[in-house]
Order: structure tokens, then sequence, then C-alpha cells
């Protein structure tokens, strides 16, 4: 499938394929003999797979790391299980970090609406 065909089936544009391939998210596609990427079937899935890994805070070395070298193979579901286990406890650490950071920017708030003003 061409460049263009891929990105509409994957709803992604033909410049973020291009883009996951010079990272190496995407493996570098064959050539047809007029010079167009000529891509599997498999990589559909495998760009909606980078998506939705992006969409949930993965980075693109994260993605990179677990995404197998074959875009046709799929990644065990044990392995997806543990990669989401871990990023949601990361998520948590990090809400209970900026909840910690909004207290005490509403303790400040707090501090110059005091009618006696700051008094430093």
């Amino acid at each position: 499938m061409k460049i263009g065909q891929l990105a509409e089936a994957a709803g992604v544009s033909t410049s973020r394929i291009r883009f996951y391939e010079k990272h190496g998210l995407v493996p570098a596609a064959t050539r047809l003999e007029n010079g167009y990427r000529d891509y599997p079937e498999a990589m559909v899935s495998r760009l909606r797979t980078i998506t939705m890994s992006k969409a949930l805070g993965f980075t693109l070395s994260e993605i990179r790391a677990f995404l197998p070298d074959d875009p046709s193979d799929l990644i065990a579901r044990d392995d997806v299980r543990a990669l989401l286990q871990t990023k949601l406890s990361n998520v948590d650490q990090q809400m209970t970090e900026l909840k910690a950071i909004r207290q005490r920017v509403c303790d400040m708030i707090a501090y110059f609406e005091s009618p006696d003003g700051p008094s430093c």
C-alpha cells in the first residue's frame, strides 16, 4: 500500500509516517520501481498502536521499546497489561504531585488576598 493509502487507513498524515520511520517506530518501507514507498497492511495496526500509545502519554522512546521489530507481530497481552499498569502508577504519582502543587498555589492566593496583605 502506498503512503497516502496507509495514512488514510491509519488516520495519520503522510509526514507523520515519515517522521515515525525516521525515528525507528516504523520500519523503512520497500520501494516500488517508481520510487514510491510500499507498506504492508500490518502497518495500519502498528500506526494505530503508536497513535493510541501517544494519547496515553507514552513517549516515542517508550513506544519504540515495546513495539515488536516485525510489524506483523502482536505485542503480548501480558506485556501490554504490565506497561499500562506502570503508566497508571506514573499517572497516579503525577496527580498526587500536582494536587500538592495546586494546594500550595491556593495557599499563596489566600495569602495575597488577606486583608492585611503580604507581610514579608
